[in-house]
């Protein structure tokens, strides 16, 4: 389930990147999936959610834009 290794590294990435700003909860995430990685909205929300509990971005969405290639990249964070 590759899927969970990359919700963690998603994670891990929007909260180094919020780390220097006051924030309560994340609650969408926008990212761009490259269509070779497999990766599903469903499968990657599941693993999200289990990734996200007890954290700041439990319950956070993920909207998933597909595109050609391999890449996973960050689009926009949405936290509050």
């Amino acid at each position: 389930m590759h899927e969970f290794g990359i919700a963690r590294d998603i994670l891990e990435t929007v909260f180094k990147e919020l780390e220097a700003h006051e924030y309560s909860k994340v609650n969408k995430i926008v990212l761009s999936v490259g269509e070779f990685n497999l990766l599903t909205q469903e499968s990657l929300q599941n693993a999200f959610d289990l990734a996200a509990e007890n954290t700041k971005a439990a319950g956070a969405v993920l909207e998933l834009e597909q595109t050609p290639g391999m890449e996973i990249e960050i689009k926009h964070v949405e936290a509050e």
